[in-house]
């Protein structure tokens, strides 16, 4: 990992937003990048203390979209996971920090509404899924807390200098294409056909191995070619 970025959508709190300013200093965190925030920047500056300055270095933008641009690779976090519903199958912290440092490039890090999350659009938009293990009787975590215990688990893992090789956002993007193409002309439910997908994208962001990834987009990409109606235009 070249660069982290801590990507905070739609903050509601200005103790919350403050105080993330303050973990992105005490962990490195190299960019920060507020979606919409539902409170003033101005006055989450007085509870960012040392973390001020990156703060105001901070860049305000309108759409998960925007603040994703030219990441290698996007870990979405939530504290709702369900194992039948493939978009909400996530990975531990500690398994998101091995795959953050291992990759290239920059790494956003996404933190949704302290009240609702993140929506399965914006979900949809990330490599991968991250969620903390709580009590099922009360999941939910402050905002400040879930972001500090992810940056410590990445800042402890760049320390033991982690060797993967996880596939990047551009090559999960052409393996995103082909299994499209492919499920488009086997799969009738529309529904069944993003699930496939997104899991094929899930299973190859989890897997800590470009190369592998690169042998099954060749698969897919051969076998698309020989199908007819197969086609990723």
């Amino acid at each position: 990992m070249d660069r982290l970025r801590l990507v905070l959508v739609g903050t509601e709190g200005a103790m919350n937003l403050g105080v993330a300013a303050r973990l992105a200093r005490n962990f490195e965190v190299d960019e920060l990048y507020i979606v919409s925030p539902k409170t003033s920047v101005e006055e989450a500056m007085e509870y960012s203390a040392r973390g001020a300055e990156v703060l105001a270095r901070a860049r305000v933008v309108e759409t998960l979209e925007e603040a994703l641009e030219g990441a290698s690779l996007s870990i979405c976090t939530t504290a709702i996971a369900r194992e039948r519903d493939v978009l909400r199958n996530p990975v531990p912290p500690e398994r998101a920090a091995e795959i953050a440092v291992s990759s290239r490039g920059t790494v956003a890090l996404v933190f949704g509404r302290e009240s609702v999350g993140l929506t399965r659009s914006e979900i949809e938009r990330c490599s991968l899924l991250s969620t903390i293990p709580a009590n099922p009787e009360y999941p939910t975590l402050n905002l400040a807390t879930s972001i500090a215990i992810y940056l410590y688990e990445i800042y402890k893992g760049r320390g033991r200098n982690i060797r993967l090789d996880p596939p990047d956002e551009r090559l999960l993007g052409l393996l995103e294409r082909y299994t499209r193409a492919l499920v488009s002309a086997v799969v009738e439910d529309t529904k069944r056909r993003n699930d496939i997908v997104t899991a094929v994208k899930r299973i190859a962001a989890k897997s800590g191995s470009r190369r592998e990834v690169e042998h099954l987009l060749y698969l897919l990409s051969k076998v698309c070619r020989r199908m007819p109606g197969c086609s990723t235009g």
